[in-house]
């Protein structure tokens, strides 16, 4: 199940003893969990039908009481357990007979950042309760992400406004969300987003590390490399987030050389390969400033890092060093051969 299906059955109060959302997408999750606490607790109620837990600060035994605990005058309890991702095996282990037998008074939420299905624990769970996977939106899929969200804000972006934040934020629904809280705040009265509204309030840093470590890694610089990539993780990025976007920045620039080769304008490539007109400038210029055969060899390696984070997601960071080794390696053995 997604996460519209589960808000469909939330809304038809076809509630399950058991749920697991699973994913980096906090803003979605969070939105559910509203949603759940609406349509699972009865008003006036709350306080006496609800715990929420932070796996790395509670015992198994506390978490047990609480589901085990019946209802104060109402149907269901909720029982909200963050961070289960840290909960260690013999942990689950403890909490095992609660997803093999269902208290059916109280709904176990369990809320994590990424879940290995394949443990016992998982597979009991995928078999006697409601799994939701809540994956970043795609590119293509942000728009009324985006349009939702500042809604939430009573604000309206123009469509140059939608473009710019999208190239500025990301597509961390999270991050998207607490921009447009800023943008309001600095906007006062007005409801209208315009670009020049932006510059003055959305931090720019993402982008701008971005097309610094590609900079870097078409040197051969390492080091500098690695403080790039740092600072992309530090400020929020997840392993396939930061994968995401380096991929689609070298994409964007083989394009831009493509274009140019066959000498088209800067409105023309901007259209070819999908980037704003407000943008597209700056990765002219760097796409001119780039050997293409480092381009080439470097984008192999991300794709190469991308089918192995896939298949191993658990070790993301070690296959980022060793993206950034590798593409170092190869644009410094590239200019040794050019001299």
């Amino acid at each position: 199940m997604d996460h519209r299906g589960l808000e469909m059955k939330l809304d038809q109060r076809e509630i399950s003893s058991l749920y697991l959302l699973v994913g980096e997408e906090t803003f979605m999750i969070d939105e559910i969990l509203v949603k759940m606490k609406d349509k699972i607790l009865e008003s006036g109620l709350v306080d006496f039908n609800l715990n929420t837990f932070y796996a790395s600060d509670c015992k198994v035994d506390e978490i047990r009481d609480a589901v085990e605990t019946l209802p104060m005058m109402a149907q269901r309890r909720l029982v909200i357990v963050k961070q289960a991702q840290d909960l260690s095996a013999g942990e689950l282990e403890g909490l095992s007979e609660l997803i093999e037998k269902p208290v059916e008074s109280t709904t176990l939420v369990f809320v994590a950042s990424k879940a290995d299905m394949r443990k016992k624990f998982f597979k009991l769970f995928d078999a006697n309760g409601v799994v939701v996977k809540f994956q970043k939106p795609f590119e293509n899929q942000l728009n009324p992400w985006i349009a939702y969200i500042a809604k939430k804000h009573d604000l309206t972006l123009s469509a140059d406004a939608m473009e710019v934040l999208k190239e500025w934020v990301g597509a961390n629904l999270t991050d998207i969300n607490n921009e447009l809280r800023k943008v309001s705040q600095y906007l006062g009265d007005r409801t209208t987003v315009e670009v020049e509204d932006l510059k003055h309030v959305v931090s720019k840093t993402r982008v701008e590390t971005v097309f610094e470590l590609v900079n870097s890694m078409g040197r051969g610089d390492c080091a500098n490399s690695f403080m790039h990539l740092a600072s992309l993780l530090d400020n929020g990025q997840n392993e396939m987030g930061v994968l995401a976007m380096t991929i689609r920045h070298f994409r964007i620039l083989l394009l831009c050389q493509e274009a140019l080769k066959e000498g088209l304008n800067h409105s023309q490539i901007g259209s070819r390969v999908g980037v704003h007109g407000f943008f597209i400038k700056e990765y002219i210029d760097q796409a001119r400033n780039q050997d293409s055969r480092q381009l080439l060899q470097i984008y192999d390696v991300l794709l190469d890092t991308d089918r192995a984070l896939k298949s191993n997601p658990l070790s993301g960071h070690l296959w980022l060093e060793n993206l950034v080794l590798q593409a170092c390696r190869r644009s410094a053995n590239l200019s040794v051969v050019s001299l």
